[in-house]
């Protein structure tokens, strides 16, 4: 059920950065180093989504959702990461509608979970009726966990469904200073668009004018900055690594192409990349194991990538 009505419809790809003051909690600079990798559990697949509150309310500071399948309808909570770990499911939400019945379900792995509500990109209508997705806008939805209800949904005014032959590009969700960002593509370039966590309403749109590099590891924001990356290596045969592409400054517009920042991650395919400011950890899948890395804030990107042991 919707406890509000009247909204746009949207599919798009959305990043959120937290704080109540302005500014991530944990920011003292940008992005420099993801380590200290951790498997949390390596039995779930590649197709789901582990998420922590990135609010400070100590309410949810615990609490861990999963979303288990790329595209679906029921959410599971768990009251630790310990419990997580073994299996024990605290409750479960089950969304409206179904994938393939244009109901409410999930699309994608972009998911985050802000003020005990989960933000989503929703299933596309086009390919629940199997209709050309290419005029189609993506879609982004505000599901209340208290209330088990849905309190928004946005239609992103630049952010198109990119269509491919397995259907549209996911959209990717981020917490920053408040707001929910939302990662989209309109023709191949990164569109961002920065949305009211409250009621979805759209309060900045940016087009980098860059294109997506169709990279290993989907584009991410975090503390102020927006990042896109590719796999390289600085001489042949050397360790194969992640570098930025583009790092995009949400407050100046700064749009630095030159800088390039290197990072110790495994450069196999994942859909799945979620920062969490709060906790300066991050969450994504590989070799089938569902990990996380602890995130370091400020400090010198690495310039060479000889020293990653990947």
């Amino acid at each position: 059920m919707f406890v509000k009505s009247g909204f746009a419809a949207v599919f798009v790809a959305v990043t959120v950065a937290l704080s109540h003051s302005g500014t991530s909690l944990a920011c003292e600079g940008p992005v420099t180093s993801f380590s200290g990798k951790q498997t949390i559990r390596d039995d779930l697949g590649i197709d789901g989504a582990l998420l922590r509150d990135q609010d400070t309310s100590p309410y949810n500071a615990d609490k861990v959702w999963y979303l288990p399948t790329y595209t679906g309808n029921t959410i599971e909570e768990y009251r630790t990461m310990d419990d997580f770990a073994a299996g024990k499911v605290l409750t479960t939400y089950r969304l409206s509608g179904s994938t393939g019945s244009g109901g409410m379900a999930w699309w994608g792995q972009g998911h985050i979970v802000y003020n005990n509500a989960l933000y989503f990109q929703r299933f596309p209508d086009c390919l629940s009726y199997s209709y050309d997705c290419s005029n189609e806008k993506a879609q982004i939805v505000r599901y209340d966990f208290s209330l088990r209800a849905f309190t928004a949904l946005q239609a992103l005014p630049t952010a198109q469904l990119s269509h491919w032959a397995a259907g549209p590009s996911y959209v990717y969700l981020a917490v920053d200073a408040g707001s929910v960002w939302a990662i989209g593509l309109n023709n191949g370039i990164f569109q961002l668009t920065k949305l009211n966590s409250q009621d979805l309403s759209v309060e900045e749109i940016i087009d980098t004018e860059f294109a997506d590099p169709s990279s290993n590891m989907p584009p991410f924001i975090s503390c102020g900055k927006f990042y896109s990356t590719v796999p390289d290596r600085t001489v042949q045969y050397g360790p194969l690594a992640s570098r930025t592409t583009l790092i995009f400054d949400l407050a100046t517009k700064q749009k630095d192409t030159s800088t390039r920042a290197w990072y110790c991650l495994p450069t196999e395919a994942r859909r799945y990349f979620s920062i969490n400011s709060r906790e300066n950890k991050v969450y994504t899948v590989e070799s089938n194991a569902l990990v996380s890395y602890d995130v370091t804030f400020g400090g010198s990107y690495l310039a060479d990538p000889a020293t990653c042991a990947i």
